[in-house]
């Protein structure tokens, strides 16, 4: 008969929590891109949704044929992406929490800017801040930056 002390299932025991680990961190990072491309996707969308609340005046600096905006209202694009996202502003920065009240991600203050001075070419830029977690204790945060670009030019 063979050894019946069990000494076989040692490294069997090993060579699976190996793999539990190694999946653990596949699935974390998984989740963390998923958060990244969540909020990128978000920005973009409020993006689009703030430039066609400001359609006519737009539009005007388009047909004109100078492409041209006067100003950018950073608040107002933060205040529609934190209402479309669900997100909690606490002083600079946006957080999102689960349905049991913890925090899934959070992102800095967006930035607005033109990518070219005036012109309806504009970048949004933020991070994403995704805690990473081990066994129920939070091990670090991922540090995300994100850079959203819309560019709307008139085919005449």
């Amino acid at each position: 008969m063979g050894n019946k002390r069990g000494e076989g299932y040692v490294q069997v025991c090993v060579l699976v929590l190996i793999l539990c680990l190694i999946l653990s961190v596949f699935l974390t990072f998984v989740y963390a891109v998923n958060f990244v491309k969540i909020t990128e996707r978000n920005a973009e969308t409020v993006l689009e949704n703030y430039v066609m609340k400001n359609s006519i005046r737009i539009y005007n600096s388009i047909k004109q044929g100078t492409n041209e905006t006067d100003a950018i209202d950073a608040g107002e694009y933060i205040t529609d992406l934190t209402s479309f996202c669900t997100f909690n502003k606490i002083r600079d920065r946006l957080y999102h929490y689960d349905g049991d009240g913890n925090v899934d991600y959070y992102i800095s203050e967006p930035t607005v800017r033109f990518a070219e001075r005036n012109k309806l070419k504009l970048i949004v830029s933020y991070t994403t801040y995704v805690p990473i977690y081990f066994a129920g204790t939070q091990v670090t945060t991922a540090t995300i930056p994100v850079t959203v670009k819309l560019n709307l030019e008139g085919k005449f």
